[in-house]
């Protein structure tokens, strides 16, 4: 990773976790890269702080977004219920690298006694191949849409499984 690229997923992670306390910034997927995601997600945060929607992180943004990360921070560790989807309109997919795809990793190795059919899948937080082909195999048994990809609804899905199957004695090997 570059300088500059480690300067943007750390902008990333901070928005990110601005957005998971207030609900007012879109959620981004920390990657390194400056695309559209970052962009809108840097325009509402500018709108919402009363400075200027230019896109642009300048150096007034960055202060603006550091502070409101230490204050998310602050926030968080005086206790907050965890919430770990982003929302609803946030698609988990191939190639992300993020906590929440440790997360979602951990479920479906949880509830692959059930199954029976994954791959021993890696903990690694980074959305592979194997983990898109578990997803796909459990949306295919949960009579979901079979896209691969992690929505609230297979989310939610996965978690009731999880909360119902992992350490149910019956289904322990």
């Amino acid at each position: 990773m570059t300088e500059k690229q480690g300067e943007i997923f750390e902008l990333q992670t901070m928005l990110r976790l601005i957005g998971q306390t207030d609900g007012m910034v879109p959620p981004v997927n920390p990657d390194g890269i400056f695309g559209p995601e970052t962009e809108r997600a840097v325009l509402t945060f500018q709108s919402n702080m009363g400075l200027p929607p230019t896109g642009i992180v300048d150096f007034g943004t960055w202060n603006a977004v550091t502070n409101a990360y230490r204050m998310a921070r602050n926030f968080i560790r005086q206790g907050l219920a965890l919430f770990p989807f982003p929302g609803n309109a946030y698609e988990v997919k191939h190639g992300e690298k993020s906590e929440l795809v440790y997360i979602i990793q951990i479920l479906l190795s949880g509830v692959e006694v059930v199954y029976d059919v994954f791959s021993k899948l890696d903990i690694s937080g980074i959305y592979d191949e194997k983990t898109e082909e578990a997803v796909r195999t459990f949306q295919k048994f949960n009579r979901l849409p079979v896209t691969g990809t992690v929505n609230a609804e297979t989310w939610d899905r996965l978690a009731d499984d999880h909360n119902r199957f992992a350490f149910a004695p019956s289904y322990t090997g």
